[in-house]
């Protein structure tokens, strides 16, 4: 077998040269000191279903500190508004309280870690979240080329409890987010 040609060569380092521009480029979401990526539950019954408490308004905000280091360990954490009137406001407790984001490492061999979820998208990512009263949910993190974070949380119930109250019931939500360089306040 001989040495590889000049033209393989030129190949290989240019993939190379993409593949670190790729892994680069996401640094530019760390949230290093106070900042964070804030954001508001979107405010459709589409995009919050089981996120919010009887009686309440959809307010829940988010707190998503990230780590583009770690995205395939612990890629940040999340922390929520909602310690008086959200769905763990019974216990005194947010929904999330730096909650960390664990990465789930079977997906990285799976087709689904090379989903495609449209224009606009850098990378994106799924992670399991602990909330303080409501379990583990599933969140997926788009990081966006507009700089801007989109996050779902998936929220899983056990059956037959779509008539429950919303802290019982399975849920969807969407949080649009922007960096903030002072934090979220939360």
């Amino acid at each position: 077998m001989g040495a590889p040609s000049r033209s393989a060569l030129t190949v290989l380092a240019a993939s190379l040269g993409v593949s670190l521009a790729g892994c680069r480029s996401l640094e530019r979401f760390d949230t290093d000191g106070a900042s964070a990526y804030c954001g508001s539950l979107v405010r459709a019954p589409d995009f919050h279903e089981g996120f919010v408490a009887t009686g309440s308004a959809p307010s829940l905000a988010l707190a998503l500190e990230l780590d583009a280091e770690t995205l395939t360990t612990r890629p940040g954490t999340l922390s929520s508004n909602d310690s008086d009137s959200g769905l763990c406001s019974a216990n005194g407790e947010p929904l999330f309280d730096q909650a960390p984001l664990r990465a789930i490492p079977e997906l990285f061999h799976d087709a689904l870690s090379q989903a495609d979820f449209g224009d606009g998208h850098q990378h994106d990512f799924f992670a399991w979240v602990d909330s303080t009263c409501q379990g583990t949910m599933l969140a997926v993190v788009s990081l966006l080329t507009s700089g801007g974070v989109e996050l779902r949380l998936l929220k899983p119930a056990p059956d037959g409890a779509s008539n429950a109250p919303p802290e019982e019931r399975p849920g969807f939500a969407l949080f649009s987010m922007e960096k903030r360089e002072q934090g979220c306040g939360y």
